[in-house]
């Protein structure tokens, strides 16, 4: 185990010193690889806790992996998924973190297949859908390049600077790279309206649903998100934006600045930390305090709620596990309730922990879950 592996463990279990921890996050702010190195252990550690192990050695699974699959050293930097043609790159510095980053993604999809054994069949047959400018319907799926339907759209001679809309079903999430180097994930029940390339004299992409960007400086053409009647304007930075149908639309400022106007011309502009939260399209703009572990869970299968009625955390479910939640009663609605619920376990887990509050009893049956008042 190297020490960069450490340091993140020692994040991970709440050991790190002061000063290793401003290393850490020097070093993942610097370096590309260290960054998804660390995105991606943080998925392991809240995978292992989803399937109960008991132990996690990084060094044992990456010594057991190595011996089934036969990887070589070195190993090549990990491919991601791209909205850009492909660019010949030379050899990564960071080969180490690397492999660590792709032993870690393969014991990812182990153990997500392990803690989703129990979920629905509708769930793993519905795919990632990409609407391409001519009408074309190209499928793919969580674990799919973009390369494909990228070399269909100019086998198509679709217009690079055209619009084509990316979906993602209920149940999934999908995370990607933009033509100028800007990373995007998207949450569930979610669409992205983006072109090829950016021809234009800015960067403008057309959001439903919840969305993480983190942008690539360029001064000379701003990133632009349109959004439920606003616009989002940035540099190089990051931020997250929800923006679901029929709720509140919450702007949340991780790094870097943002401006956002609403159609009437308000405008306001975010500093890290702040948030700007608007009720409708025609909305005034409040600024807020956020906490980035509530707002960024998602990212990691999480959606943590405090004090928040069962109308809106049954709308979440449908969301995330693509099932019909019913409220068997109209009282049902107004009940408030704070906890987690985690995406990478079967459905029945979260309503258990709902049901252990005495309020409530369900029943699940053909895709459908029932809550009646106990």
């Amino acid at each position: 185990m190297n020490d960069v592996e450490q340091l993140i463990i020692d994040k991970l279990t709440g050991q790190i010193g002061e000063e290793d921890d401003q290393r850490l996050s020097a070093l993942i702010a610097r370096h590309q690889e260290v960054e998804q190195l660390w995105q991606q252990m943080q998925q392991v550690y809240a995978m292992r806790k989803a399937v109960s192990f008991d132990k996690f050695n990084v060094d044992n699974a990456w010594q057991a992996i190595q011996k089934r699959v036969n990887i070589p050293e070195p190993v090549a930097e990990p491919v991601t998924d791209t909205v850009a043609i492909p660019v010949r790159r030379t050899q990564p510095v960071w080969l180490r973190y690397s492999v660590a980053a792709a032993i870690i993604g393969i014991i990812i999809v182990s153990v997500f297949f392990i803690a989703n054994v129990n979920r629905s069949q509708s769930v793993a047959g519905k795919s990632i859908q990409i609407k391409l400018a001519n009408g074309n319907i190209v499928h793919t799926s969580a674990q799919d390049s973009l390369g494909g339907w990228m070399q269909r759209a100019r086998n198509a001679n679709v217009d690079p600077g055209a619009w084509n809309t990316l979906m993602v079903p209920a149940g999934k999430s999908y995370a990607f790279q933009l033509a100028d180097g800007s990373r995007v994930w998207l949450n569930a029940v979610s669409e992205l309206r983006l072109p090829l390339l950016f021809t234009r004299r800015e960067r403008l992409v057309d959001l439903k649903g919840e969305a993480y960007f983190k942008v690539a400086h360029n001064a000379s053409q701003p990133f632009t998100v349109l959004v439920n009647g606003l616009t989002v304007k940035a540099l190089g930075t990051a931020f997250n934006i929800r923006s679901y149908n029929k709720e509140h639309t919450y702007i949340s400022l991780l790094n870097g600045s943002i401006s956002v106007e609403n159609a009437s011309g308000d405008r306001i502009i975010l500093s890290p930390g702040e948030a700007v939260v608007v009720a409708d399209r025609n909305g005034e703009l409040q600024k807020a305090s956020f906490d980035e572990a509530t707002v960024l869970g998602w990212m990691q299968g999480m959606y943590y709620f405090s004090n928040e009625p069962l109308q809106h955390i049954a709308v979440v479910a449908e969301r995330w596990f693509d099932i019909d939640v019913q409220l068997k009663d109209p009282s049902l609605a107004g009940l408030h309730f704070s906890g987690a619920m985690d995406r990478n376990k079967p459905v029945n887990t979260f309503f258990n922990m709902l049901a252990s509050s005495g309020d409530i009893r369900y029943e699940i049956a053909d895709g459908k879950v029932a809550i009646f008042r106990k």
